[in-house]
């Protein structure tokens, strides 16, 4: 015999077998990892567990009645695959190392010293755009030269990753 837990699905209390309980928990984090943005995953989690708790109340018949795992399979069977709910997104912060951005000049995309090349990099923007808008700068006063040289030297090359 299953150990039985009391939670509360969708704010409508039961009464659930373990294997069952970790089923739903599965099936439900299974849709979770597939929707985008976190507010409208919540919300979407929070309308499903209403729709599963209305299922399992009308399947139940009564308070009594103890949700099995057959219960969650016919939840899974009604409300669909998580498949259904999108493509499987990358877990956020954890599970996948990402790399760390760090500002550096470019060795690759370098006019004089890949200052502006770096720089355009580190900001994901065009660096042509960058080296236009430094020399207006430098030209009409509002850069000087000297700062290009300041970070010329202190801003390190990227290493050979």
């Amino acid at each position: 015999m299953n150990r039985r837990l009391s939670v509360k699905i969708g704010s409508t209390a039961f009464s659930i077998e373990e294997d069952a309980y970790r089923a739903l928990e599965i099936y439900l984090d299974d849709i979770r990892s597939r929707l985008d943005d976190q507010v409208s995953a919540s919300e979407t989690i929070g309308d499903l567990e209403m729709r599963i708790a209305d299922l399992l109340s009308n399947w139940l018949g009564n308070p009594e009645g103890v949700v099995e795992i057959y219960h969650v399979r016919r939840v899974q069977e009604t409300i669909g695959r998580p498949e259904e709910f999108g493509e499987l997104r990358q877990p956020q912060g954890g599970h996948k190392e990402e790399a760390v951005k760090r500002l550096a000049r470019s060795k690759s995309d370098k006019v004089i010293g890949g200052v502006c090349g770096g720089i355009a990099g580190f900001a994901n923007i065009d660096p042509t755009l960058l080296r236009i808008v430094t020399m207006l700068l430098v030209l009409f006063g509002g850069l000087s030269l000297w700062i290009y040289i300041i970070l010329w030297i202190f801003i390190p090359m990227e290493s050979k990753n």
